[in-house]
């Protein structure tokens, strides 16, 4: 298996691919934790999942390269580009927030999935919230991996 995995942040990073690692045997995980490099990841080739937090920076921090932008829709910004390149490559968005906003409105995690993919005509396999504390988003990206 293939992944694609867009984050930024380090802990939550880790968790997901040690998560995932331990459940499933064969995993090749590449990881990015902006929007630059995920755009560039996608475009490079096909995954058979991408797993991705909606609110990612916009480029790296680099010296002298100005401070990223936070975007909170950033994760669509993926999602869109997959759509661009004519791709069906599943994504599963991993968020720490209960509801989305998408064009203005907010939507419940649930309602997010057949939102995006009727909005924008993409393959949402789930949104998931991510909480440490709990084991519950472990099990939810069980459930869309091997679906």
């Amino acid at each position: 298996m293939n992944i694609l995995l867009i984050e930024d942040d380090g802990f939550k990073s880790d968790s997901i691919v040690n998560y995932v690692h331990s459940v499933f045997t064969n995993v090749q995980i590449e990881t990015c934790d902006n929007l630059s490099e995920g755009i560039f990841c996608v475009n490079k080739k096909a995954y058979d999942f991408i797993l991705v937090d909606m609110a990612i920076p916009s480029h790296p921090i680099e010296p002298g390269g100005g401070s990223p932008l936070s975007l909170l829709t950033g994760g669509l910004d993926i999602i869109l580009e997959v759509k661009y390149l004519e791709r069906n490559d599943p994504c599963i968005i991993i968020t720490q927030y209960p509801d989305l906003e998408l064009c203005g409105q907010l939507f419940s995690l649930d309602q997010a999935v057949s939102e995006i993919a009727k909005r924008f005509e993409c393959e949402i396999r789930a949104c998931i919230e991510y909480n440490e504390g709990s084991d519950e988003w472990q099990q939810e990206l069980h459930k869309a991996l091997i679906s």
